[in-house]
């Protein structure tokens, strides 16, 4: 008898589950499409085969420093990208579960990869981060994550391997294992000055301020943080105009990441280049019909959207003022964006879209004031557009020097776009912040 309840009991148990589950498990749209197969199964192995492979050649070398040094990396990359994971909460793109953002099978393999190019240089590690690119890109075509989760796992574990790995034998003590006739070892040396010298953990010669023993004229940032959305309206030509901000916003707020680097010529001028992705999904139940990309959705049906803006922009910047406390840069450059907008019935069969690529001018201004040796604060402006494709972007960070190479900051601002095209035009207004982290080198 008790065993019939228990049977009784898990069936009624796995009936509640199944009707509590949200609508997603059972949405046919093609925006919820996963793909399985020999490139998603190659990544999982090679995500796992990277840091894996990293550490066995390190101690079969005898590099136990090096070993460590991964053991390190690999343990801080973990806890950062599960613990925003389980901060942030993302659903998938294929609406499995609430887990995307950063992309964990990326981490992984950039820990592996970047780890052995740090440790061993160039020559292994170029072919390593083509690995880690392709579990990347293989978590892209399978649909289990976002554009911006892989980038954030990528730079999240490059850096920690930044932070905690040095350049093989960048120490004067060197460890290896001794072989013998029928015994086993270690042999230790100690040569002074073979790593040569270190550079100071300050960027401050302690001479006066701003006085620097080496100028790092580089600097890579990753920005991590959320974004909501103000107003996202369309209206096709023609046809009755709908504001996707009007939607659930069950999402909101969405994750931000963007990575930059600034490449420096000299005391004046630098590059700067950025990749920012803006991925919104949302769903709703229709008050009224709406067609777009030539599909009709009717009112009272659900329907789920699918907004995309990746943004990839190059500028050229001069510094007005290199040798004062206050800063004023001016630039100009391009920006390549990428635009997609989708919408479909959850069941399916009914997707409409609109794709694009815009090519386009853009104008930059910084300025900002260095209040001490570790405390600054900037704000910023920057115009991208012709005639189809507008944007302008304001913000300001507040930023916090630890030493010569890392910085952290705090930063808010707005970014709003204006789509004019023949088929169709989109006005959107979104507010976005949160903290950076950069390294200089």
């Amino acid at each position: 008898m008790h065993f019939q309840d228990s049977r009784l009991n898990r069936a009624i148990a796995a009936s509640i589950f199944l009707i509590s589950m949200p609508n997603l498990s059972q949405a046919q749209s093609e925006i919820f499409e996963n793909q399985s197969g020999t490139i998603s199964e190659i990544g999982d192995v090679v995500q796992i085969a990277l840091p894996a492979g990293a550490l066995i050649g390190s101690l079969w070398i005898g590099d136990n420093e090096g070993a460590w040094q991964l053991t390190k990396g690999v343990a801080a990359t973990a806890a950062i990208t599960h613990t925003l994971k389980f901060g942030y909460e993302r659903l998938r793109p294929d609406g499995s579960e609430n887990n995307s953002f950063p992309s964990g099978h990326t981490s992984a393999a950039f820990s592996g990869a970047a780890y052995i190019h740090h440790r061993y240089g160039n020559a292994w590690g170029i072919p390593a981060y083509a690995a880690a690119t392709f579990v990347g890109g293989s978590r892209l075509w399978a649909n289990k994550h976002y554009i911006d989760d892989v980038l954030a796992g990528g730079s999240i574990a490059v850096m920690s391997s930044l932070y905690f790995t040095d350049p093989y034998n960048s120490t004067d003590l060197v460890i290896a294992p001794s072989f013998g006739d029928g015994q086993i070892g270690l042999a230790m040396s100690y040569t002074p000055g073979l790593a040569g010298r270190k550079a100071s953990g300050s960027s401050y010669a302690g001479n006066g301020w701003g006085q620097k023993q080496t100028e790092l004229m580089h600097r890579y940032s990753l920005l991590i943080g959320g974004f909501d959305t103000n107003k996202n309206s369309i209206n096709e030509q023609g046809q009755n105009g709908f504001d996707l901000n009007n939607f659930s916003k069950e999402s909101e707020p969405n994750t931000y990441a963007s990575a930059m680097l600034k490449w420096g010529l000299d005391k004046q001028q630098y590059l700067a280049f950025e990749f920012t992705p803006l991925e919104t999904r949302d769903t709703a139940t229709l008050k009224e019909d709406i067609i777009f990309g030539g599909k009709t959705y009717a009112t009272g049906s659900e329907i789920i959207s699918a907004y995309r803006n990746w943004t990839l922009a190059a500028d050229y910047m001069f510094r007005l003022l290199p040798d004062s406390r206050w800063n004023a840069d001016i630039g100009a450059g391009i920006a390549v964006v990428g635009q997609s907008i989708r919408l479909d019935d959850y069941n399916g069969d009914n997707l409409g879209e609109h794709d694009d690529l815009f090519i386009v001018p853009s104008l930059a201004l910084e300025g900002g004031y260095q209040f001490t040796e570790s405390i600054s604060a900037s704000i910023g402006y920057k115009y991208s557009g012709l005639s189809e494709y507008q944007s302008d972007s304001l913000w300001g960070s507040v930023e916090y020097q630890f030493n010569e190479r890392w910085s952290t900051s705090l930063f808010y601002g707005q970014f709003a776009q204006n789509t004019d095209t023949d088929e169709y035009y989109n006005d959107a207004v979104f507010d976005y912040g949160g903290f950076s982290v950069d390294y200089s080198f």
